[in-house]
């Protein structure tokens, strides 16, 4: 009885941080005005680079909040894989992550993860 009682009292705070830990709600997120280009060859080199380290930190904030990191970037999928694995995602977790956050989500994944 004693045993019961402890495991359950281990378990409980263990179960409800789990529920609430898949429930935060996301503060909302103020946009930075664009930076105006000072050449067009540095310009266009920018863009990419801010887009991978952007999806690269969308990534790690939205998908961690459920699952270990870990588990998606041990993967090796096609552009369109990692967009339908994204998708699915988005429909687990109601207005959890943006169309245009998912995009750069399945850019940084393409990139880095993503099947040569």
């Amino acid at each position: 009885m004693r045993l019961r009682y402890a495991v359950l009292c281990v378990l409980s705070p263990l179960v409800l941080s789990l529920a609430t830990g898949c429930s935060k709600q996301e503060a909302p997120k103020q946009e930075a005005p664009p930076a105006a280009p000072a050449a067009a060859a540095p310009a266009a080199a920018a863009p990419a680079a801010g887009g991978a380290a952007e999806g690269k930190a969308l990534f790690e904030q939205k998908c961690s909040v459920c699952h270990p990191l870990d588990r998606a970037t041990a993967r090796k999928e096609m552009k369109e894989k990692w967009a339908s694995i994204v998708k699915d995602m988005q429909g687990k977790k109601a207005d959890w992550i943006s169309d245009p956050d998912a995009a750069k989500i399945v850019d940084f994944l393409a990139a880095e993860h993503g099947k040569k």
